[in-house]
Formats: C-alpha cells, sequence, structure tokens
C-alpha cells in the first residue's frame, strides 16, 4: 500500500513539473503559430490571401516595393516614423498578412500587431523571398 501511494505521489509530482511548451508548434501543414502569430509558407500565405476580409501588409521600404509587391497589398514602411499610427489604424476584424523580403523586419511588426489586439496575424515564412520561388505574381 505504502508502494502504490509513493508511486502515485511521484508520478504525480514528476509530470506536474513537466515545462510549459513554449516555443513553435506545428499547428497545420504549412502553418506554425509563436506568441500569437502564424507563420504559413508561400502557398498558405496565398490561399489567405484570396480569401474576404483579409488586409495584405507589406512592410519593406519604398525602394523595395518598386520593384514588385504582392497583389492587393496596403504598403507601411516599418522604418515610417508614423508606422505604429499607420498600423494601429487597420481593422482589427479582418486577417492581417504581414510581408517584407525575408521574414525578419515582417516577425517584429506581427509581433506588434498582437501586442496591440490584433486577433488573426499571419506572416509570410520567408517572406517575398518564398512567394517568388514559387512563383507567385507580384505587381509594380
Amino acid at each position: 500500500m505504502k508502494a502504490t501511494l509513493l508511486i502515485t505521489v511521484f508520478s504525480i509530482l514528476l509530470f506536474s513539473c513537466q515545462p510549459e511548451k513554449t516555443t513553435s508548434e506545428s499547428t497545420a501543414v504549412g502553418v506554425t503559430q509563436k506568441q500569437g502569430v502564424q507563420s504559413v509558407d508561400a502557398v498558405s500565405f496565398k490561399n489567405l490571401s484570396e480569401k474576404e476580409n483579409t488586409i495584405i501588409l507589406d512592410v519593406r521600404t519604398p525602394q523595395e516595393v518598386a520593384e514588385g509587391k504582392i497583389p492587393n497589398a496596403t504598403v507601411i514602411n516599418i522604418y515610417d516614423p508614423e508606422f505604429e499610427t499607420k498600423v494601429k489604424q487597420l481593422d482589427k476584424e479582418k486577417s492581417i498578412l504581414i510581408y517584407c523580403s525575408a521574414g525578419v523586419r515582417s516577425a517584429k511588426a506581427a509581433e506588434f500587431l498582437t501586442e496591440q489586439g490584433y486577433p488573426s496575424v499571419y506572416q509570410l515564412e520567408g517572406g517575398l523571398g518564398d512567394w517568388y520561388q514559387n512563383g507567385f505574381p507580384l505587381e509594380k
């Protein structure tokens, strides 16, 4: 009886001390979620961009945008001093699909949006380079 009780108590202590998962976890093919931001591959990003109730947000510089952007994207340069003010004006009821050239700036911007209470933020993993490698269109 004491042995069974000891094993039960030990098991409870052992499993209750497991650390919480804080790293990214894959939630679906092409989708990874981290801190409220869902990172998606180019195929998933394109599929999401074709749905209603979405805003595609390009956070690159004007020089980068001049070389081409994802069709229908709203451009708000992350280096613009008014960046935070401008993105706070985006509709929180819509999904925000955000990208940059490689994914670094869009990750920062996506984190900012989730901190501001935007519930549905998707970041293009690999940035515009991944979009382009998949042969998806750009507009000038």
